[in-house]
């Protein structure tokens, strides 16, 4: 009597927690559904994006792209239009990887349905052009049709030179870039990082000498060449680019000294690429 009382208790016990469970289930799932249908409520949803601080020609391609990270829903759930479950960081990993110009992004609610975009974009540190040097008149200058790009001081391309310009920066030219099917180069290196912040200083050492630089040709196998007027001075990177500028600006500062000189000298071309010893030919 005992053991068929018990087994009835037993029975009634897992009824018990059925009822329990499937009762624990219904409320999870209905939790959800009304926390989705409260989240998915117009008053809570982001319907635009207004973007700030970037430049016309990508300004609207960060609008849409915004506005698609925004589509659809997490796990076909919860939307992620949400002005309080949106991606942030998703969002601001895309801009930064999509726009190489981008430094950084900020991303705020103007209200529950407005977000706002600001970005802060990377500041120009010089021009490289996948060509050789266009000259007119033995003088160097920039053809417009040349596929020529601002620079960050990393040597990232950051967009397409326009057609007017500041003509203050750092002209680099390296035709070995465009060695490939691609017709833009955009968040393409001109060359390795440390290469360029070589190259940097070595152009910045030589206009503090007071070397006229038009710009520099990096050429393989690590040799270059740099313009200043009718003036070819060849250097490369067998030797530490601080220590051939430390020649170049001691060279050039005792030959143009006027007590060396009675009249100016016009150099055709000085070589650096032999140590101390400098090479030229004066015109």
């Amino acid at each position: 009597m005992r053991h068929l009382q018990s087994q009835s208790f037993n029975r009634k016990k897992r009824v018990r927690s059925w009822i329990g469970g499937i009762s624990l289930i219904i409320s999870i799932f209905s939790f959800i559904f009304i926390a989705s249908f409260c989240l998915h409520s117009d008053l809570l949803t982001i319907h635009d994006v207004t973007v700030f601080g970037a430049d016309t020609d990508i300004a609207g391609e960060i609008h849409d792209l915004v506005m698609k990270k925004l589509d659809g829903n997490y796990a076909g759930i919860f939307p992620r239009a949400n002005s309080f479950m949106y991606p942030k960081q998703d969002i601001v990993s895309s801009i930064k990887t999509k726009f190489p110009r981008v430094l950084d992004v900020n991303i705020s609610r103007d209200d529950l349905s407005n977000l706002r975009v600001t970005v802060n974009q990377k500041i120009p540190a010089a021009i490289v052009c996948m060509t050789l040097p266009n000259f007119k008149n033995n003088v160097l200058a920039l053809d417009p049709t040349d596929p020529c790009y601002f620079t960050d001081q990393n040597g990232v391309l950051l967009k397409r030179l326009p057609a007017s310009y500041n003509d203050q920066y750092h002209v680099y030219y390296a035709p070995q870039i465009s060695n490939s099917s691609s017709t833009d180069f955009t968040g393409a290196l001109a060359t390795s990082t440390s290469e360029f912040t070589g190259l940097e200083n070595f152009y910045d050492g030589a206009l503090a000498t007071g070397i006229s630089v038009d710009g520099i040709l990096i050429k393989d196998a690590g040799e270059y060449e740099l313009y200043a007027s009718s003036t070819v001075i060849y250097f490369n990177d067998k030797e530490d680019l601080s220590n051939e500028i430390t020649n170049l600006s001691a060279f050039w500062r005792h030959m143009t000294t006027p007590n060396n000189t009675k009249k100016p000298v016009i150099f055709d071309y000085i070589d650096l690429r032999y140590g101390p010893n400098v090479f030229y030919k004066i015109i």
